[in-house]
């Protein structure tokens, strides 16, 4: 009778045994599949977090002039050039950046919320990363935010637009000197947080027409930011090594709040996923070769038998690694339909808690896992095997007799 056929016919006559290593390797095999797919959509997860987390450094003029008087009280900062901004912005690790410069304005044709006849604007640069909008004190409630593109456009508070009853396209206009603008968009603000309804954003041409400054030189100070928060100090120091500016003229400050909130968290679920998952799969192998082990030592006076009658020790080898390989081809087959519907539940699971996670299973992580599962079986039939082999046919008979 050949390998083959031997082997056919001891799987399928010790249906128990079979099922049961069947289920033990379905078992091991999906708990591996899910886990390192798991662990790499977290992985993806927390990359994609930090790129959206806002990190960044604040790039200001250091103060020149104070002026002060009874009534008022006012500091001058050395200016920040557009060529500088340019400069900086010019690093491939920069994915924005958002010049920001405010001043107090005269209200003309509309009424602030707070009655008063002037209000705080703010100029940006794009006002989608205003740190009020990517903190998430305040929200778009309608159109649009400010671009580099824009001029003479601006965003008003909820109260101030109903206030005016203004909507998206009106105008509001400024005097002292004058200067017309033209609502792209109304902000809303967190109800738990105070914020300045009188406070109107603007691009920075309006704030230039206001101010009767110069253009393309900014008063305030520029929020750079990184692609990656974990690299910001790396990045801020290239940044000072590279870029050519007076560094005595200006500070570097990392604002790092947001990232800090969630680093902690990120890096223990990082490491509490990697642990169990290594724990876990150790405590697989360990169960897998004990189980290996005594599947094949129970078989020991079977093994007598065949060597007696004169089947060579590699034919019995051969035997037991081509039922056992048999029974985990099965596995892969079966596996395969049951880790993708398992992953799946576990992704919808995993978006409705910690938001956007998609959960991949690659051909090639599933082939190179079943080929690595397949080594392991292999190495532990043969080790399993290795004591019996020593002994010859009349040793073994006799322990069993």
């Amino acid at each position: 009778m050949n390998v083959l056929k031997r082997a056919f016919l001891y799987d399928t006559r010790k249906k128990g045994k079979s099922l049961t290593l069947f289920l033990l390797f379905v078992l091991i095999t999906v708990f591996v599949t899910i886990s390192f797919s798991v662990l790499s959509a977290i992985q993806a997860a927390a990359t994609n977090l930090r790129e959206t987390v806002g990190a960044s450094f604040t790039l200001r003029g250091k103060p020149v002039e104070f002026n002060a008087d009874k009534a008022n009280f006012s500091v001058q900062f050395i200016p920040i050039s557009q060529q500088d901004i340019d400069l900086i912005a010019g690093n491939t690790e920069i994915k924005a950046y958002n010049a920001q410069q405010s001043a107090t304005a005269a209200a003309s044709s509309f009424i602030l919320p707070s009655g008063m006849p002037s209000g705080v604007i703010s100029s940006n640069t794009s006002s989608a990363w205003n740190r009020n909008f990517t903190s998430g004190i305040l929200t778009l409630a309608e159109g649009r935010h400010i671009t580099t593109e824009d001029q003479h456009v601006a965003l008003v508070s909820r109260e101030l637009a109903e206030e005016n009853e203004l909507n998206i396209g009106d105008e509001l206009s400024f005097k002292d000197p004058t200067a017309i603008v033209k609502i792209i968009g109304i902000y809303g603000s967190d109800a738990s947080m105070e914020f300045d309804a009188d406070t109107i954003f603007t691009d920075h041409s309006t704030y230039w027409a206001l101010m009767e400054s110069k253009a393309g030189t900014y008063s305030g100070q520029v929020d750079f930011f990184v692609t990656d928060p974990a690299r910001l100090e790396i990045v801020m120091e290239q940044i000072k090594q590279d870029a050519p500016l007076q560094w005595e003229d200006y500070t570097l400050q990392m604002n790092t709040e947001e990232y800090d909130a969630i680093a902690y968290q990120l890096s223990t679920i990082g490491r509490l996923t990697t642990l169990l998952i290594v724990s876990a799969i150790t405590v697989s192998i360990i169960v897998l070769l004990l189980i290996l082990a005594m599947r094949i030592r129970g078989r020991v006076h079977e093994v007598g038998v065949l060597l007696a009658v004169g089947v060579a020790k590699g034919h019995v080898i051969a035997q037991f690694l081509i039922e056992t390989a048999a029974i985990l081809f099965l596995t892969f087959l079966f596996s395969c339909p049951v880790s993708y519907f398992v992953a799946t539940q576990i992704g919808t699971f995993l978006r409705d808690m910690i938001g956007t996670v998609s959960i991949d299973l690659p051909a090639w992580r599933l082939f190179l896992q079943y080929g690595i599962e397949m080594l392991i079986v292999i190495a532990g039939v043969m080790i399993a095997a290795y004591p019996i082999f020593q002994l010859h046919p009349k040793e073994i008979l006799s322990k069993m007799s």
